[in-house]
Order: structure tokens, then sequence, then C-alpha cells
């Protein structure tokens, strides 16, 4: 993946830039993006980088894209709906990085039975629960309200979390030593549990989708398990999956 002198992907940083004419009025609504060509001229990348581009312009909802029509611009800024697409570890790791976790709350917990189905882990096992919400930058609302439990072996490496940058799973990898082989994911409908319904202002029970994401070591253990409640209205989650050959 390429990234610039900051460090973030040149697609992103293109996506940004483009993002930032299309709200200015650069490109009306209704108008056609500069094709593939002209914006890889222009930016002097490849187009695979400028294809990652107009993804994340389209994931926002501001371009539509059609094979052999170009690219339309079809809003002046994001649409209201987070939409998440993810293909691999490395997107996840851009996820983590491009939005804000605000850590509310750290305690010590015993699990209860229907979390230990989810981490997986014993009943009354011990773990450190981190509870908050995820932000997106510069938006009024937030994505989704995220429970982080984590293996008691690391609790010594959470002492300052809430101030830490980066993600959790980065921050223990990077002061355990200890190394995250695969994450494991499962999405559910969900009514939205008490706490998750106050971070985001909505009611208990709310229709939610949950995502269930387990971090495992290489020995087929649990590091830690982020639980993270998107609210059903807001919240798209996009796959591309394509014909191997």
């Amino acid at each position: 993946m390429a990234l610039d002198a900051a460090g973030s992907p040149l697609y992103q940083r293109i996506a940004q830039t483009l993002q930032a004419e299309i709200e200015a009025g650069a490109f009306a609504v209704g108008s056609m993006l500069p094709t593939e060509s002209e914006l890889c001229a222009r930016f002097d990348v490849s187009r695979h980088t400028i294809r990652d581009a107009l993804r994340v312009l389209g994931e926002l909802g501001m371009v539509s894209r059609r094979r052999g029509s170009g690219t339309l611009i079809a809003a002046g800024a994001p649409t209201t709906r987070y939409v998440q697409a993810m293909r691999s570890l490395e997107e996840l790791t851009q996820y983590a990085h491009d939005t804000q976790y605000e850590i509310q709350r750290v305690e010590r917990v015993a699990i209860t039975a229907d979390v230990a189905l989810l981490i997986p882990a014993p009943i009354d096992s011990a773990w450190m629960r981190l509870e908050g919400i995820r932000w997106r930058p510069h938006a009024a609302e937030p994505i989704c309200a995220t429970a982080v439990f984590v293996h008691s072996r690391f609790a010594e490496h959470l002492h300052d979390v809430t101030s830490a940058e980066g993600p959790v799973y980065d921050l223990i990898e990077r002061r355990s030593g200890e190394r995250i082989a695969e994450v494991v994911q499962e999405i559910s409908a969900e009514p939205l549990p008490r706490f998750a319904a106050r971070s985001l202002g909505l009611r208990t029970g709310a229709p939610s989708l949950r995502f269930v994401r387990r971090y495992i070591d290489d020995s087929g253990s649990t590091m830690l398990t982020s639980m993270n409640w998107h609210p059903a209205e807001h919240f798209v989650y996009r796959m591309r999956l394509k014909r191997d050959g």
C-alpha cells in the first residue's frame, strides 16, 4: 500500500482532497468527475489507487460509479449513514486509525454467561472491560457504541489506555510483544443494550447491528474481543467478492 509523507494511504488522501472539492462546489451534484485516466495524471498515481479513492467516496454516498459510464456526483456531502467495508486485516487497521474510540469507562469484570459465549471465555473469569463510543472525524453523531473485553494478563498495559494513541489491539501488541494472528468477525441483528443506547442517545432495545470481533493469537486463544452496536438506520456493511482466477 502506497503511503504519503504523513504515513496515510495515498488513496485516502486523494479521497479527502476530492471530498473537499465536492463539498466546496468544484464539482456540481449531478455532474461527472474527471475520468480515471485524468485523475491518474492529476495525482500522478496508478489507476488502482484512484479506484480505491473513488471507492471511499462511494462508501460516503458522495459518488455513484457504473462500469462504462464514469463517476457521477451523487451528493455534496457525506450521507448520514456510515458505510463500512473491510477485506483484510490491513483495512481493519485503517478503519481503527481513521476513526476515534472515546473510552468512557475501564474496569475489571467477572464474565457473565451471555458474554462468555461471545469472547469466548469461562464464566466468572476476570477480564478488563473498556466501554465507550467510536466517532468519525468532524461527525455530529457517533458511529457506534463499543465494549472491548481484554484478557486480564494485559491489564498492566492498559494503565493509560484512555489517553493512548491508536486502537486498543495495536497498543496490546506493541506493549506485550504478543501477536494477533487473525480476527474472527460475527454480525447479527440485536437490540441495543442499556449502556449502548445511553451512549448513542437512543432507547434501550432499539434495533442495531452488532459486530463482534475476536482478536486471536498464534495459539488460537482470544487476546481481546470487541463488541460494536451500530444503529440499524445509520449503518451499511459492504462486501465485494471477486471470482478466483
